[in-house]
């Protein structure tokens, strides 16, 4: 993956120089508006956050002076996405080659509906730890024995595992032995809660 460099607030300023000069007062000051919130960004952590505050400059570039390369989409940033989660993705995918029995019982093979949500649902995942300006930590990829994608993350005390069946995940965080007091389960189908689950994960 190519380097990004860290856009400067001399980069920023030259938005604002290339401004063309027919432009109208009133889309002039939606352009400074649009440039000062950019430049209130605070760069995250890791390859993706910079990735994203680039293609807002990238974005607002195009809108500004017509651009056409400079345009940026939902599925550009997803695209960004899939390169940062290349190897995440490939050890999703390999689990459709694991077949009925795989540990040594009677374990189902993955489900190809769990596998293609998981890609899904990891994809959205990294997206909102990203936009939250939070750290990520590759999971450990497993399957269940009902068929199920399995994501795994350990961080200190604390360990995270993600159910992904069809259209639907379902998450047990633990923190000791104890079933009654160190453990806790439930849904884990809407950004609220994977963030909420992210941030105990790493704390």
């Amino acid at each position: 993956m190519p380097q990004i460099k860290n856009p400067t607030l001399d980069d920023r300023k030259v938005l604002i120089e290339r401004m063309p000069s027919g432009t109208s007062r009133s889309s002039i000051t939606l352009q400074r508006a649009a440039l000062d919130t950019i430049r209130e960004l605070q760069v995250g952590i890791g390859k993706g956050s910079e990735l994203l505050l680039q293609a807002a400059i990238r974005t607002f570039g195009g809108f500004s002076f017509g651009t056409s390369e400079a345009s940026f989409s939902m599925r550009n940033i997803k695209e960004f996405a899939r390169e940062e989660l290349s190897s995440t993705l490939a050890e999703i995918y390999d689990l459709l080659t694991w077949p009925e029995g795989w540990n040594g019982y009677d374990a189902c093979a993955p489900k190809f509906e769990a596998v293609q949500y998981a890609c899904h649902w990891i994809e959205l995942f990294y997206l909102e730890i990203i936009d939250a300006r939070l750290d990520w930590l590759e999971p450990n990829v497993t399957a269940s024995a009902e068929g199920e994608v399995v994501f795994e993350w350990r961080h200190g005390i604390h360990r995270l595992t993600v159910y992904i069946g069809n259209q639907s995940a379902e998450y047990v965080k633990d923190w000791g032995a104890d079933i009654n007091t160190e453990m806790e389960d439930g849904y884990a189908n809407s950004p609220i809660i994977r963030q909420a689950l992210w941030k105990w994960l790493m704390n």
